[in-house]
């Protein structure tokens, strides 16, 4: 997810993931000492046990400030090789070698992993967390990051919806300039929910909202429930215009291009789905792929209403056929950024970053097969937003794409 995880690093040879964690845990789980701190898990994705005394963690990614986890107690402090080891940030640390000396920050801050020469193995950004629900990898370990309202400390994650509602948020627009244009003739932002199970599922009480804070989320109404329902397997939208009167399909709010959440609570106010998301491409949607997958892509093809699709970018450029890819996006900084680009004898790409600041300049000659294949070297490139430039002949086209740790 770019969501609200971002992802700082992973050394190469690191097999220790900072895997799920709680960072307002109100009564969910109550820890050794009958107190209900927040938690973090740990994943070990090697084959050998690793003793964890003498590793750092912290709040920060200041490892000068991160605390050392004590080595008094060996046996306590190994995480077995599969295995998974709970740290409590409850800033208790004198009562137990798993307490850290730290709580986490339910507003949105960041967690740090050391080894114990202070070379940092995991280490990530996280936004406004929901009560009583937990963020982690899913699979354990991957680069995939869902909310967890069944929570699974010390255990594998799974995704799994709250009953037999398979409901996701599957695309969405926050800056609809011209693309879409509403029933109102406006262009308002919108929000597409799938529907993955085998049943339709009436909306009218369910509660949407642009935070994670369901006790101010907008209810959805149930006064024409036939406009409401999703069929099983089917797409609805829902137009965030901040004009609900006009139709039960509008929302009492607009969404941000800026970044913020967007959340899907069922009428008993589970949390369904929902995340953070950062700032948008005007006129493109963001949405998962394939539908209800962990996936997420920039879509300057939007599909509300029907299925996903990741399709590439086909331009006319003097009779030719000329397309251009960059995947998958976001993607993450050991990844390279790899174009493609077919029938065109020359190409030019120009990339930029999120200021306008060009930042490389690549002229490319097609193979003898008629493709251009171009690798850009992407670990030096921090974390952020992107855009890049191809032209071929007179055509200049603009993409966008996103670069997380």
């Amino acid at each position: 997810m770019l969501l609200s995880i971002i992802t700082h690093g992973n050394q190469a040879n690191a097999q220790l993931y900072i895997n799920e964690f709680m960072a307002s845990n109100i009564d969910a789980l109550p820890g050794p000492q009958e107190d209900y701190p927040d938690w973090i898990e740990i994943y070990n994705a090697g084959t050998e046990d690793v003793m964890l005394g003498g590793f750092f963690m912290s709040d920060t990614l200041d490892v000068e400030a991160a605390f050392r986890i004590s080595d008094a107690y060996p046996d306590s402090v190994t995480v077995a090789a599969g295995g998974f080891i709970i740290f409590y940030a409850n800033k208790d640390e004198e009562l137990s070698v798993l307490n850290l000396n730290f709580k986490l920050s339910g507003n949105g801050e960041q967690i740090g992993l050391w080894n114990a020469d202070e070379n940092l193995l995991d280490g990530l950004t996280y936004g406004e967390q929901t009560e009583d629900v937990s963020y982690g990898r899913y699979p354990d370990g991957s680069t995939n990051w869902i909310l967890m309202p069944d929570f699974t400390p010390g255990a594998s994650n799974t995704a799994q919806s709250p009953g037999e509602i398979k409901l996701f948020i599957n695309e969405f627009m926050a800056s609809n300039i011209d693309a879409l244009p509403g029933s109102q003739g406006d262009y308002p932002d919108w929000i597409e929910i799938f529907n993955a199970g085998d049943e339709d599922v009436m909306l009218g009480g369910f509660l949407l909202f642009d935070t994670l804070d369901v006790g101010q989320a907008y209810q959805i109404p149930d006064t024409y429930p036939d406009s409401v329902t999703v069929v099983a397997g089917g797409f609805i939208v829902f137009y965030a215009n901040n004009d609900e009167e006009l139709s039960v399909l509008n929302l009492n709010f607009k969404l941000s291009g800026n970044g913020e959440q967007i959340g899907l609570w069922d009428t008993e106010e589970n949390l369904l789905d929902g995340f953070a998301y950062e700032e948008q491409a005007v006129d493109t949607s963001y949405g998962r792929y394939a539908d209800g997958a962990e996936s997420w892509f920039f879509m300057p093809e939007f599909t509300p209403g029907t299925a996903n699709q990741n399709t590439l970018s086909v331009y006319e450029v003097e009779g030719q056929r000329l397309i251009s890819k960059v995947f998958p996006n976001p993607f993450h900084s050991e990844t390279n950024i790899q174009f493609t680009l077919t029938q065109a004898e020359w190409v030019t790409i120009e990339l930029y970053d999120a200021k306008g600041v060009k930042i490389r300049t690549i002229i490319s000659a097609k193979y003898s097969d008629g493709n251009h294949i171009i690798t850009l070297e992407a670990s030096e490139l921090p974390a952020g937003y992107y855009y890049y430039t191809f032209q071929a002949g007179d055509e200049l086209q603009t993409n966008k794409f996103a670069i997380v740790r």
